[in-house]
């Protein structure tokens, strides 16, 4: 079988993986069976490799990283050139050929990041593979996902424990598989409760800050408000949710720069210090903001912290009014509608 797994949900790429190399032979000789090839790799050297027999066992798996990805085509890029400056299929075009002739006893996977539908080289295989492409969930896929993950773990969940970890952890699944398995250890023939999150779940309170400055930037002042106030509650000092949301900001105005540079993912991954998620996330931010109105809550972080540091007024009032003003006009425009 030839298999495309692509997208931004690395994590689940990656777990089906896992589990596509537990299925070829014994432990002992799973290392022979499996080959991984780079995005270097040559036609003939990927058609020596894909017709190889399997040793002592019944299936043999060739693992292809990033090849289709070489040849996405740049925004900008003129029509009919490929990835990297113009580059095109060349050799390439004899692969649906080579993959016809590939034996049944090999399974290739082109594994892959995004790809888009006009790839020319997935367009060309796309009728000899089985295409599954695999993307972070979004909010009530998210918290799905989790139910059945906690399931798989052996546990129940209740729902505000899996709203908890929702708004805390987010869209970060490693994190999230890792803080359930030891959440199902804790509950121990019980369902996983709220209460169990708030004190087992070490990622839960750096977690909340980044919800928290996901609110304010979007614009959801109620649920901005509520996620501050808990941060406060277990602890946070002001000063530290003002330092997060001042980050955040910073990041994004950086994000702006980038975006009118027009540089690739890669290269805004980089600079940003950011991959996956929390980047596309900075980089959908920083759209919906003009530069002018970025430096203007850069100013009002600023002067909310020069307020606590020297009038001696109550920080969690100058806190609460500060993000009460940005999010009520989150990208300078008119007031967005702040009722739940």
């Amino acid at each position: 079988m030839i298999y495309s797994l692509s997208g931004d949900d690395d994590f689940t790429i990656r777990e089906t993986l896992a589990r596509m190399k537990e299925s070829v032979g014994t432990p002992e000789l799973r290392d022979v069976n499996i080959l991984t090839l780079d995005s270097n790799v040559s036609l003939d050297e990927f058609m020596a490799n894909a017709s190889t027999v399997p040793f002592l066992a019944d299936k043999r798996l060739v693992l292809v990283e990033g090849l289709l990805s070489k040849f996405e085509r740049r925004s900008g890029a003129r029509s009919g050139s490929g990835a990297n400056g113009g580059k095109e299929l060349s050799e390439w075009e004899r692969l649906p050929m080579v993959l016809a002739d590939v034996p049944e006893t090999t399974d290739v996977v082109f594994v892959d990041g995004r790809l888009s539908a006009s790839n020319p080289l997935l367009k060309l295989i796309q009728e000899r593979v089985t295409a599954n492409t695999y993307n972070p969930p979004g909010p009530r896929e998210l918290r799905m996902w989790i139910a059945d993950r906690a399931r798989s773990e052996g546990a129940e969940i209740d729902g505000q424990a899996v709203q908890v970890l929702a708004e805390t952890i987010g869209s970060d699944l490693p994190v999230m598989a890792s803080e359930l398995r030891k959440l199902a250890l804790v509950a121990a023939g019980r369902a996983i409760s709220a209460e169990d999150v708030d004190r087992m779940v070490s990622y839960s309170q750096e977690s909340s800050i980044f919800a928290s400055v996901d609110s304010i930037v979007e614009g959801r002042v109620s649920e901005a408000l509520g996620l501050v106030h808990r941060l406060l509650e277990a602890g946070s000092p002001t000063g530290y949710i003002l330092t997060m949301v001042a980050r955040q900001v910073r990041l994004l105005i950086l994000a702006k720069e980038i975006g009118a540079r027009r540089l690739s993912t890669g290269e805004a991954s980089q600079r940003l210090r950011l991959s996956g998620y929390p980047l596309r996330k900075t980089l959908f931010q920083a759209d919906r903001f003009s530069m002018e109105r970025l430096v203007e809550i850069h100013s009002m972080l600023l002067e909310a912290d020069l307020a606590m540091k020297s009038t001696g007024a109550d920080d969690e009032l100058i806190l609460d009014t500060l993000i009460a003003d940005i999010a009520s006009q989150p990208s300078g425009g008119r007031p967005v509608d702040t009722r739940a």
